[in-house]
């Protein structure tokens, strides 16, 4: 009796001890119960390196981040994979973190940067809100 199979792979994650896997898993399992036939893992940088991922991200009107990844050449046309959205309160939340300013380094100037973008953004609203 033949089995089934399809191609997957695994992106590079977190277990659920916390330690971060920085490979890809490639390869083909069972459609009918998901066990893998075969596998090989790749290092995320030659992935990085070596397969081209068209990423762009839009913003909804009621503030929520959206990133869709597509492979040109390996796609052939299937829509892209579009991620959950993120709140742009979240990202916003997470980029001013106490953790993730003492990472990135970031000071008064950079905060002051990000501020001012910020508000423009919000005067541009406000112009579109006027001119409705």
């Amino acid at each position: 009796m033949p089995v089934d199979l399809e191609p997957f792979i695994e992106l590079p994650r977190h277990d659920c001890a916390g330690l971060a896997s920085d490979a890809y898993r490639f390869g083909y399992r069972c459609k009918e119960t998901g066990v893998p036939a075969a596998i090989v893992e790749i290092a995320a940088p030659t992935v990085a390196q070596c397969v081209p991922l068209k990423v762009s991200a839009r913003m909804t009107i009621d503030g929520k981040i959206v990133v869709n990844a597509q492979l040109p050449g390996v796609d052939h046309g299937t829509p892209s994979r579009e991620c959950e959205a993120v709140s742009l309160i979240e990202l916003v939340e997470a980029a001013i973190s106490v953790d993730n300013l003492r990472m990135e380094e970031a000071g008064r100037r950079e905060l002051l940067t990000f501020l001012g973008a910020l508000e423009i953004s919000i005067q541009r609203v406000k112009i579109a809100l006027a001119a409705m």
